[in-house]
């Protein structure tokens, strides 16, 4: 039955190739400015895995796509390409870094449309949107979102070391300790670990076999995840400097503990999925997941 459905794709013709290869003229400098950004920011280093994933999972859901296929062009494709070129256009002629990478998964999407019909785009919409991931989020909101998790971060953990019994000062960002000052700088405030657990907390939501509200509340679990996570990771310092030595919280824990935020938060999403009855990739039987209710 696979092989029946996959065999109704026609091989891609002369045109067809034509307008993929300019395409993929056009948009090589926006997906070699996302490689860099990837390289280079912290917030953004998940990007290398967005597009082998969303391959992945077109390939797991292969045989249905195929199914969905109805053969020609659609036009709506086309009103969707030039909204696609729009953005990149206006992108580069405001300088807004954000909008080119934004408007090349809109220009994907524009593709699997114009070529594979409204079925296809359906059936491949999580894919698609998944690639939305790999977009490096503008620095402005960035700066505005880390401020906020700084402050919630440092009061949090004020509040979970005194409850060992430690006390502790608050000023802004800052945890005074009877011998040890924290502060709560960007690169603690748990961002880096938020975008990268969207990403997660979605691939998890969509594998998993439940009612689509809980699969979404399960997606909306990745922020206070990965802030309770980085609360975490602050109260552990803490107890290191005051248990141990400053020298201690601040030496290899200190560098190497961002992967243990990303451990605590990816398990409480996890708890979180299987208190609520999703099966799938969580463990739990949960409610079988129809083709309707994907995505």
């Amino acid at each position: 039955m696979m092989s029946i459905a996959i065999s109704r794709l026609r091989i891609p013709s002369l045109s067809t190739l034509a307008v993929v290869a300019a395409g993929a003229w056009l948009y090589a400098p926006v997906a070699a400015e996302m490689v860099q950004a990837w390289r280079t920011q912290d917030n953004a280093s998940h990007g290398f895995l967005i597009l082998p994933i969303a391959g992945y999972l077109v390939w797991l859901d292969r045989a249905r796509i195929a199914r969905a296929y109805r053969g020609g062009a659609t036009a709506a494709g086309l009103a969707w390409a030039g909204v696609a070129l729009v953005m990149y256009l206006g992108g580069r002629w405001m300088e807004v870094e954000f909008l080119p990478p934004l408007s090349l998964v809109l220009m994907i999407g524009a593709q699997v449309l114009y070529f594979g019909g409204w079925g296809v785009l359906r059936a491949s919409a999580f894919p698609c949107a998944f690639l939305l991931f790999m977009v490096p989020w503008p620095d402005l909101l960035v700066e505005f979102l880390s401020f906020p998790m700084q402050l919630l971060s440092a009061k949090y953990a004020a509040m979970l070391i005194g409850l060992f019994g430690i006390p502790v000062t608050r000023a802004g960002v800052d945890l005074h300790l009877a011998s040890y000052t924290f502060s709560v700088g960007a690169p603690c405030s748990g961002m880096k670990t938020l975008v990268a657990l969207l990403a997660l907390a979605a691939l998890i939501a969509h594998l998993a076999r439940g009612p689509r509200w809980k699969r979404t509340v399960l997606f909306a679990c990745g922020v206070p995840a990965a802030l309770l996570a980085n609360v975490v990771r602050i109260v552990i310092i803490l107890l290191i400097a005051t248990l141990v030595s400053a020298r201690a919280a601040e030496g290899f824990f200190h560098g190497a503990s961002g992967m243990l935020v990303f451990v605590i938060a990816l398990a409480g999403l996890l708890a979180t999925g299987r208190a609520m009855g999703l099966g799938g990739v969580l463990g739990g039987a949960g409610a079988e997941k129809s083709d309707a209710a994907t995505g």
